[in-house]
């Protein structure tokens, strides 16, 4: 029971069969699961998780191996995880599939989480907010509705005509749905909005329900929205790809790794080449790095991406690698306050409400040290779900799938596109050819005449290494502040790093490992202290990297913008930054970006996967349509023509 509408979450008879009758008979569901390939539900109320559990078990148990369930669910007032587990116990034949729901059940952080469940055969998106800008901000293609939720007399605010606008902008021409009230609000809203209404026999003691189909997939219907109201055309997105299931991806760090990965699972076989001898030897070659996400005291476009990402990067670690301690280690993270100034912000950010405990809460110097295992000298925020990964190991976990062939010491040096293929040539001119390329080549990205307008940055970063086993406090947790180290790895300490504009240098210097000393001194003057000692009597090992940044931070991911197309077809924008231009922009086809991960490629990097093979798919995208803009390689074309730069 609800105590804020005061409605129930399901039927106190029996719950399960309303679910059955209500949203999977009434979707024909039985019959559609067993000819899908790929299958979208969407719902309005996710409640307990009744209704998701049920469509997967039938799923599970009619739709072919090889097919795809996507959900996308919504809930603007969520269960917290004890709740959850005590509602799903009242089911204990769906035990096996509540169990790994709940081992995922996201943070109760705003915005979409996307879970990857059955080893990918079903993804549930579950986006926390009101519903209509929730979908507002979905971009996916439902085949069926579960129209579900508090009553429309208790819960009016959700069954509103700017909703229905949504579940029709989100339909093709036979989408369905169901739901289990008659309330005229429901029907005139829906009727409107282009779908054909029946009225059916209801479950139990519910005399009626409604079902329907979607038949006006020609009628004009609201876009989606970002930050300024509407989604500009130029941040439209591509068709699904429609030829072969082939991909060839160039570079092979932890963006290029991710997105072989999620590519594999969708069925692609693909070929991931990289410059080097092995793979994740440049900017993804550290020993360990920290995974977490540095948060504002209010969440802002481009920390809701980090957060995303790392929650996901979380998610995907706990799920498939809970085991594998040469891979991470979930020991959390302390952020430790620089100065005084950044105290007070952190106090705010803890006292914000924006956060959920369980991802970030405040702690004071006694608490961190504690939690450290070592004295720290000042407050912080500790993040429980954060640690450290090793990113070569998690790139090699990610490149073992039967679907992707890895090709090392091979340098591409230009794309080519002939009779709808790829052909990437490599410094002795051969060719490799796939229909689908994605460039994860940091930097480098630029020597492609297809990318050279892009503003990559390359930044460099040292970061100092101990050998095994040194007389060393014993830390427990990641600390950062403005360097980092890690729990030892086997009893080695990796810890940095610079951060080096403009300057190319590869060699190891001591004024780098100095600085890198004095960072962990101000964090833990004591641990500081052995590492300097160990560095005079044996020395530092070190290694240098070179990061790739753009100009706003955030990384560079979708498809690739035809650069004199964009300028001719948006050039107006010049003149005038407000004017409306509706002319759909023109990509590379097939030619996506996935680049400028900075020193976040460990929660950018394996979203970013994700992102590319829903776009290619035509899939749910697993982020928010204003984020998704926030990242598209064209942003920076769109913005040096409204400054008047280009």
């Amino acid at each position: 029971m609800s105590k804020k509408f005061n409605d129930i979450y399901f039927s106190t008879e029996n719950g399960l069969a309303e679910t059955n009758h209500v949203f999977l008979g009434n979707n024909q569901l039985p019959e559609r699961f067993r000819e899908a390939d790929s299958f979208t539900i969407a719902e309005t109320g996710f409640g307990t998780g009744l209704n998701f559990l049920a469509a997967w078990r039938l799923f599970n148990e009619t739709a072919p191996a090889s097919a795809r369930l996507h959900f996308i669910t919504v809930e603007k007032y969520p269960l917290t995880l004890d709740d959850l587990i005590q509602a799903l116990a009242l089911w204990p034949e769906l035990n096996t599939l509540s169990d790994k729901l709940i081992a995922q059940y996201p943070p109760l952080a705003p915005g979409f989480h996307r879970l990857c469940l059955d080893n990918g055969r079903v993804t549930l998106t579950l986006m926390l907010g009101e519903a209509v800008e929730c979908y507002r901000q979905l971009e996916a293609k439902v085949d069926a509705w579960f129209l579900d939720g508090f009553a429309p007399a208790k819960n009016p605010d959700m069954w509103c005509p700017q909703l229905f606008q949504q579940v029709a902008r989100l339909s093709s021409a036979g989408s369905t749905f169901s739901t289990f009230t008659c309330a005229g609000i429901v029907k005139r809203g829906l009727r409107d909005a282009g779908f054909q209404i029946r009225k059916v026999p209801g479950f139990g003691r519910k005399r009626e329900m409604l079902t329907g189909t979607f038949t006006d997939a020609d009628q004009p219907t609201p876009p989606s929205l970002n930050h300024s109201g509407v989604s500009p055309a130029w941040f439209g997105l591509p068709d699904k790809h429609c030829g072969d299931k082939t991909a060839l991806i160039i570079g092979a760090g932890v963006a290029g790794c991710s997105t072989a990965w999620s590519l594999a699972q969708r069925g692609w076989k693909v070929t991931l080449v990289d410059k080097n001898s092995e793979i994740a030897t440049e900017g993804s070659g550290n020993r360990q790095g920290a995974l977490y996400a540095k948060l504002p005291v209010d969440p802002i476009p481009a920390s809701r991406f980090h957060l995303s990402g790392f929650l996901y990067s979380s998610h995907l670690l706990r799920q498939r690698l809970a085991d594998r301690t040469d891979i991470w280690s979930p020991c959390g993270l302390l952020q430790l306050a620089a100065n005084d100034k950044e105290l007070i912000k952190q106090r705010k950010l803890a006292e914000s409400g924006n956060y959920p405990d369980d991802v970030v809460r405040f702690v004071g110097q006694v608490e961190a040290s504690a939690i450290a295992g070592i004295t720290v000298n000042k407050s912080g925020l500790f993040f429980p779900a954060a640690g450290w990964v090793t990113p070569p190991r998690l790139c090699q976990w990610l490149t073992e799938h039967p679907s992707i062939t890895v090709i090392t010491d091979t340098r591409i040096t230009r794309l080519e596109r002939e009779a709808n293929l790829w052909h990437a040539y490599t410094d002795d001119d051969q060719a490799l050819t796939a229909d689908v390329v994605v460039v994860a080549s940091a930097a480098e990205s630029m020597q492609f005449e297809q990318l050279n307008h892009l503003p990559l940055q390359k930044i460099r970063g040292q970061v100092s290494l101990t050998d095994a086993n040194i007389n060393a406090p014993q830390l427990k947790t990641v600390l950062c502040s403005e360097g980092y180290i890690s729990p030892a790895k086997q009893g080695a300490f990796c810890f940095g790093a610079t951060f080096d504009l403009n300057d190319t240098a590869t060699e190891i210097r001591e004024s780098g490992h100095q600085h890198n000393l004095d960072k962990v001194y101000d964090m833990a003057p004591e641990l500081g202290k052995s590492l300097s000692q160990y560095h005079t009597e044996n020395g530092l090992q070190g290694r240098v990297g070179f990061r790739c940044a753009s100009p706003d931070k955030l990384p560079l991911i979708g498809p690739v913008a035809v650069y004199q197309s964009f300028l001719n077809d948006y050039g107006r924008l010049r003149h005038d930054a407000t004017t409306v231009i509706d002319t759909q922009p023109q990509h590379y086809p097939g030619l996506f970006a996935n680049l400028a991960h900075g020193s976040k490629g460990l929660i950018s990097g394996p979203i970013s996967g994700e992102i590319i093979a829903s776009m290619l798919e035509s899939e749910p995208l697993p982020l928010e349509k204003e984020l998704i803009d926030k990242l598209s390689p064209a942003r920076f074309i769109i913005k040096n023509l409204i400054r008047r730069a280009i």
